[in-house]
């Protein structure tokens, strides 16, 4: 499995949509004292800005699912299904509706740890998505997480795509040209 940041227009789309995601994260105000608690909930903003960026992206006909929406929940029965964000089709069917096709599925993990980062990226492996994304706080040595996640990456079904942003301790300053995106590629 490699890895390319090569120039394509969908990773180039991806691109433009997390950075989209963390500048509406960022125009979030939050009021926590603590920093985990500052932490915690500049997370949450990215996960609803990155679902409502992916709704936007992929048009009117999907549902974004995610812990933090409630839209989906009364035909669908929940908002989060296994992952941060999770883009779907569904079809109802008498009294019930039916996922027809995963076109995304996102995790996130804006810790600095390592380990962190291989927990939930091992979701990703266990979908059936067409496209997977997973987002991480930037770390100092970026290629040291790239190969970390790759063995993986390389179980995922689908296309999958890593986006770095900076860690939420710094979305405070100019996080201009801060998001890096790449594509493992078989």
């Amino acid at each position: 499995m490699a890895l390319s940041d090569a120039p394509s227009h969908e990773l180039s789309e991806l691109h433009d949509l997390v950075e989209k995601a963390l500048r509406a994260a960022q125009a979030h105000p939050t009021a926590e004292a603590s920093r985990k608690e500052r932490h915690k909930a500049r997370s949450r903003h990215f996960v609803l800005a990155l679902a409502d960026a992916f709704r936007e992206h992929e048009g009117g006909d999907v549902d974004a699912m995610s812990r933090y929406h409630d839209d989906v929940r009364p035909h669908i029965g929940q908002g989060e299904l296994l992952h941060d964000v999770t883009i779907t089709r569904s079809v109802q069917i008498g009294e019930h509706w039916y996922i027809t096709e995963v076109l995304w599925q996102v995790e996130s993990e804006l810790s600095l740890d390592t380990s962190e980062a291989v927990h939930d990226f091992n979701k990703l492996v266990l979908g059936s998505a067409h496209h997977k994304l997973f987002v991480a706080a930037m770390v100092p040595e970026p290629e040291n997480l790239l190969r970390t996640l790759e063995p993986a990456a390389a179980r995922c079904t689908g296309r999958v795509f890593l986006a770095l942003i900076p860690h939420p301790d710094h979305w405070d300053g100019d996080t201009a040209g801060g998001v890096r995106t790449w594509q493992f590629r078989r």
